[in-house]
């Protein structure tokens, strides 16, 4: 049960720190219903993050039920290849020229900045789900707790704990805005041009540090 709560706290650490939730979160509570429409967001990534996880726990039960650990290790390194292609990628990619305009995660969060509450829901639910960063973790996250053999209560406290360490760049500016209000826009403004300014580096150094650890973690399992 211990080495099973580490792993899923590192996981949850490694699908958590994502420029991209940040931002895109800070986006919806600089809209013009602010609180409402990041109630709404919230809900949505929470139920798109539960359903995400609990398909991985599926998908890593059928995938571990015969092999065991060593099919654990498999999810495993398949989770960081990936995680280090994409890293690899985002390296590859050459910086748009300074004319090019605003770029597409720009694009993005001007649109977010318009929502109403049903499509804020809808966006936190795609958030929730993610892209292959975040789904590659979850997916590992869920064949962990699924390999592990745990009672029902241990296995749902260890899911919880995944979806609430691994929202957190959701959660907590939210709940911060809540209570706060309007006295903490100058707060968001200012968290938000800091992650866009180094949204770039952030990404890659947080993709290929979990890749790698995702991948010797795979290879050690194998042995």
């Amino acid at each position: 049960m211990l080495e099973t709560s580490f792993r899923i706290l590192l996981l949850s650490i490694m699908a958590g720190v994502s420029p991209m939730a940040i931002v895109a979160t800070l986006a919806v509570l600089a809209s013009r219903r602010g609180r409402t429409n990041g109630i709404a967001f919230l809900i949505g990534f929470a139920i798109g993050q539960t359903a995400a996880l609990a398909i991985a726990f599926l998908v890593g039960s059928a995938a571990t039920e015969r092999e065991g650990d060593s099919g654990m290790a498999i999810v495993e390194l398949l989770a960081g290849l990936a995680l280090l292609a994409l890293a690899w990628a985002q390296r590859c990619r050459p910086e748009p020229p300074p004319a090019a305009g605003p770029s597409r995660t720009e694009a993005v969060l001007g649109r977010l900045q318009g929502l109403r509450p049903v499509t804020a829901f809808a966006a936190g639910a795609l958030l929730g789900v993610g892209g292959i960063k975040r789904l590659s973790i979850t997916l590992v996250a869920g064949a962990t707790i699924a390999v592990a053999d745990l009672g029902a209560v241990e296995s749902l406290t260890l899911g919880a704990g995944y979806i609430l360490i691994s929202g957190a760049l959701v959660f907590v500016p939210i709940a911060v805005y809540v209570i706060l209000g309007a006295h903490a826009d100058a707060l968001m403004k200012v968290a938000r041009e800091w992650v866009m300014a180094n949204e770039r580096r952030l990404t890659f150094y947080s993709t290929a540090v979990f890749g790698v650890l995702l991948t010797a973690d795979g290879l050690v399992r194998s042995l």
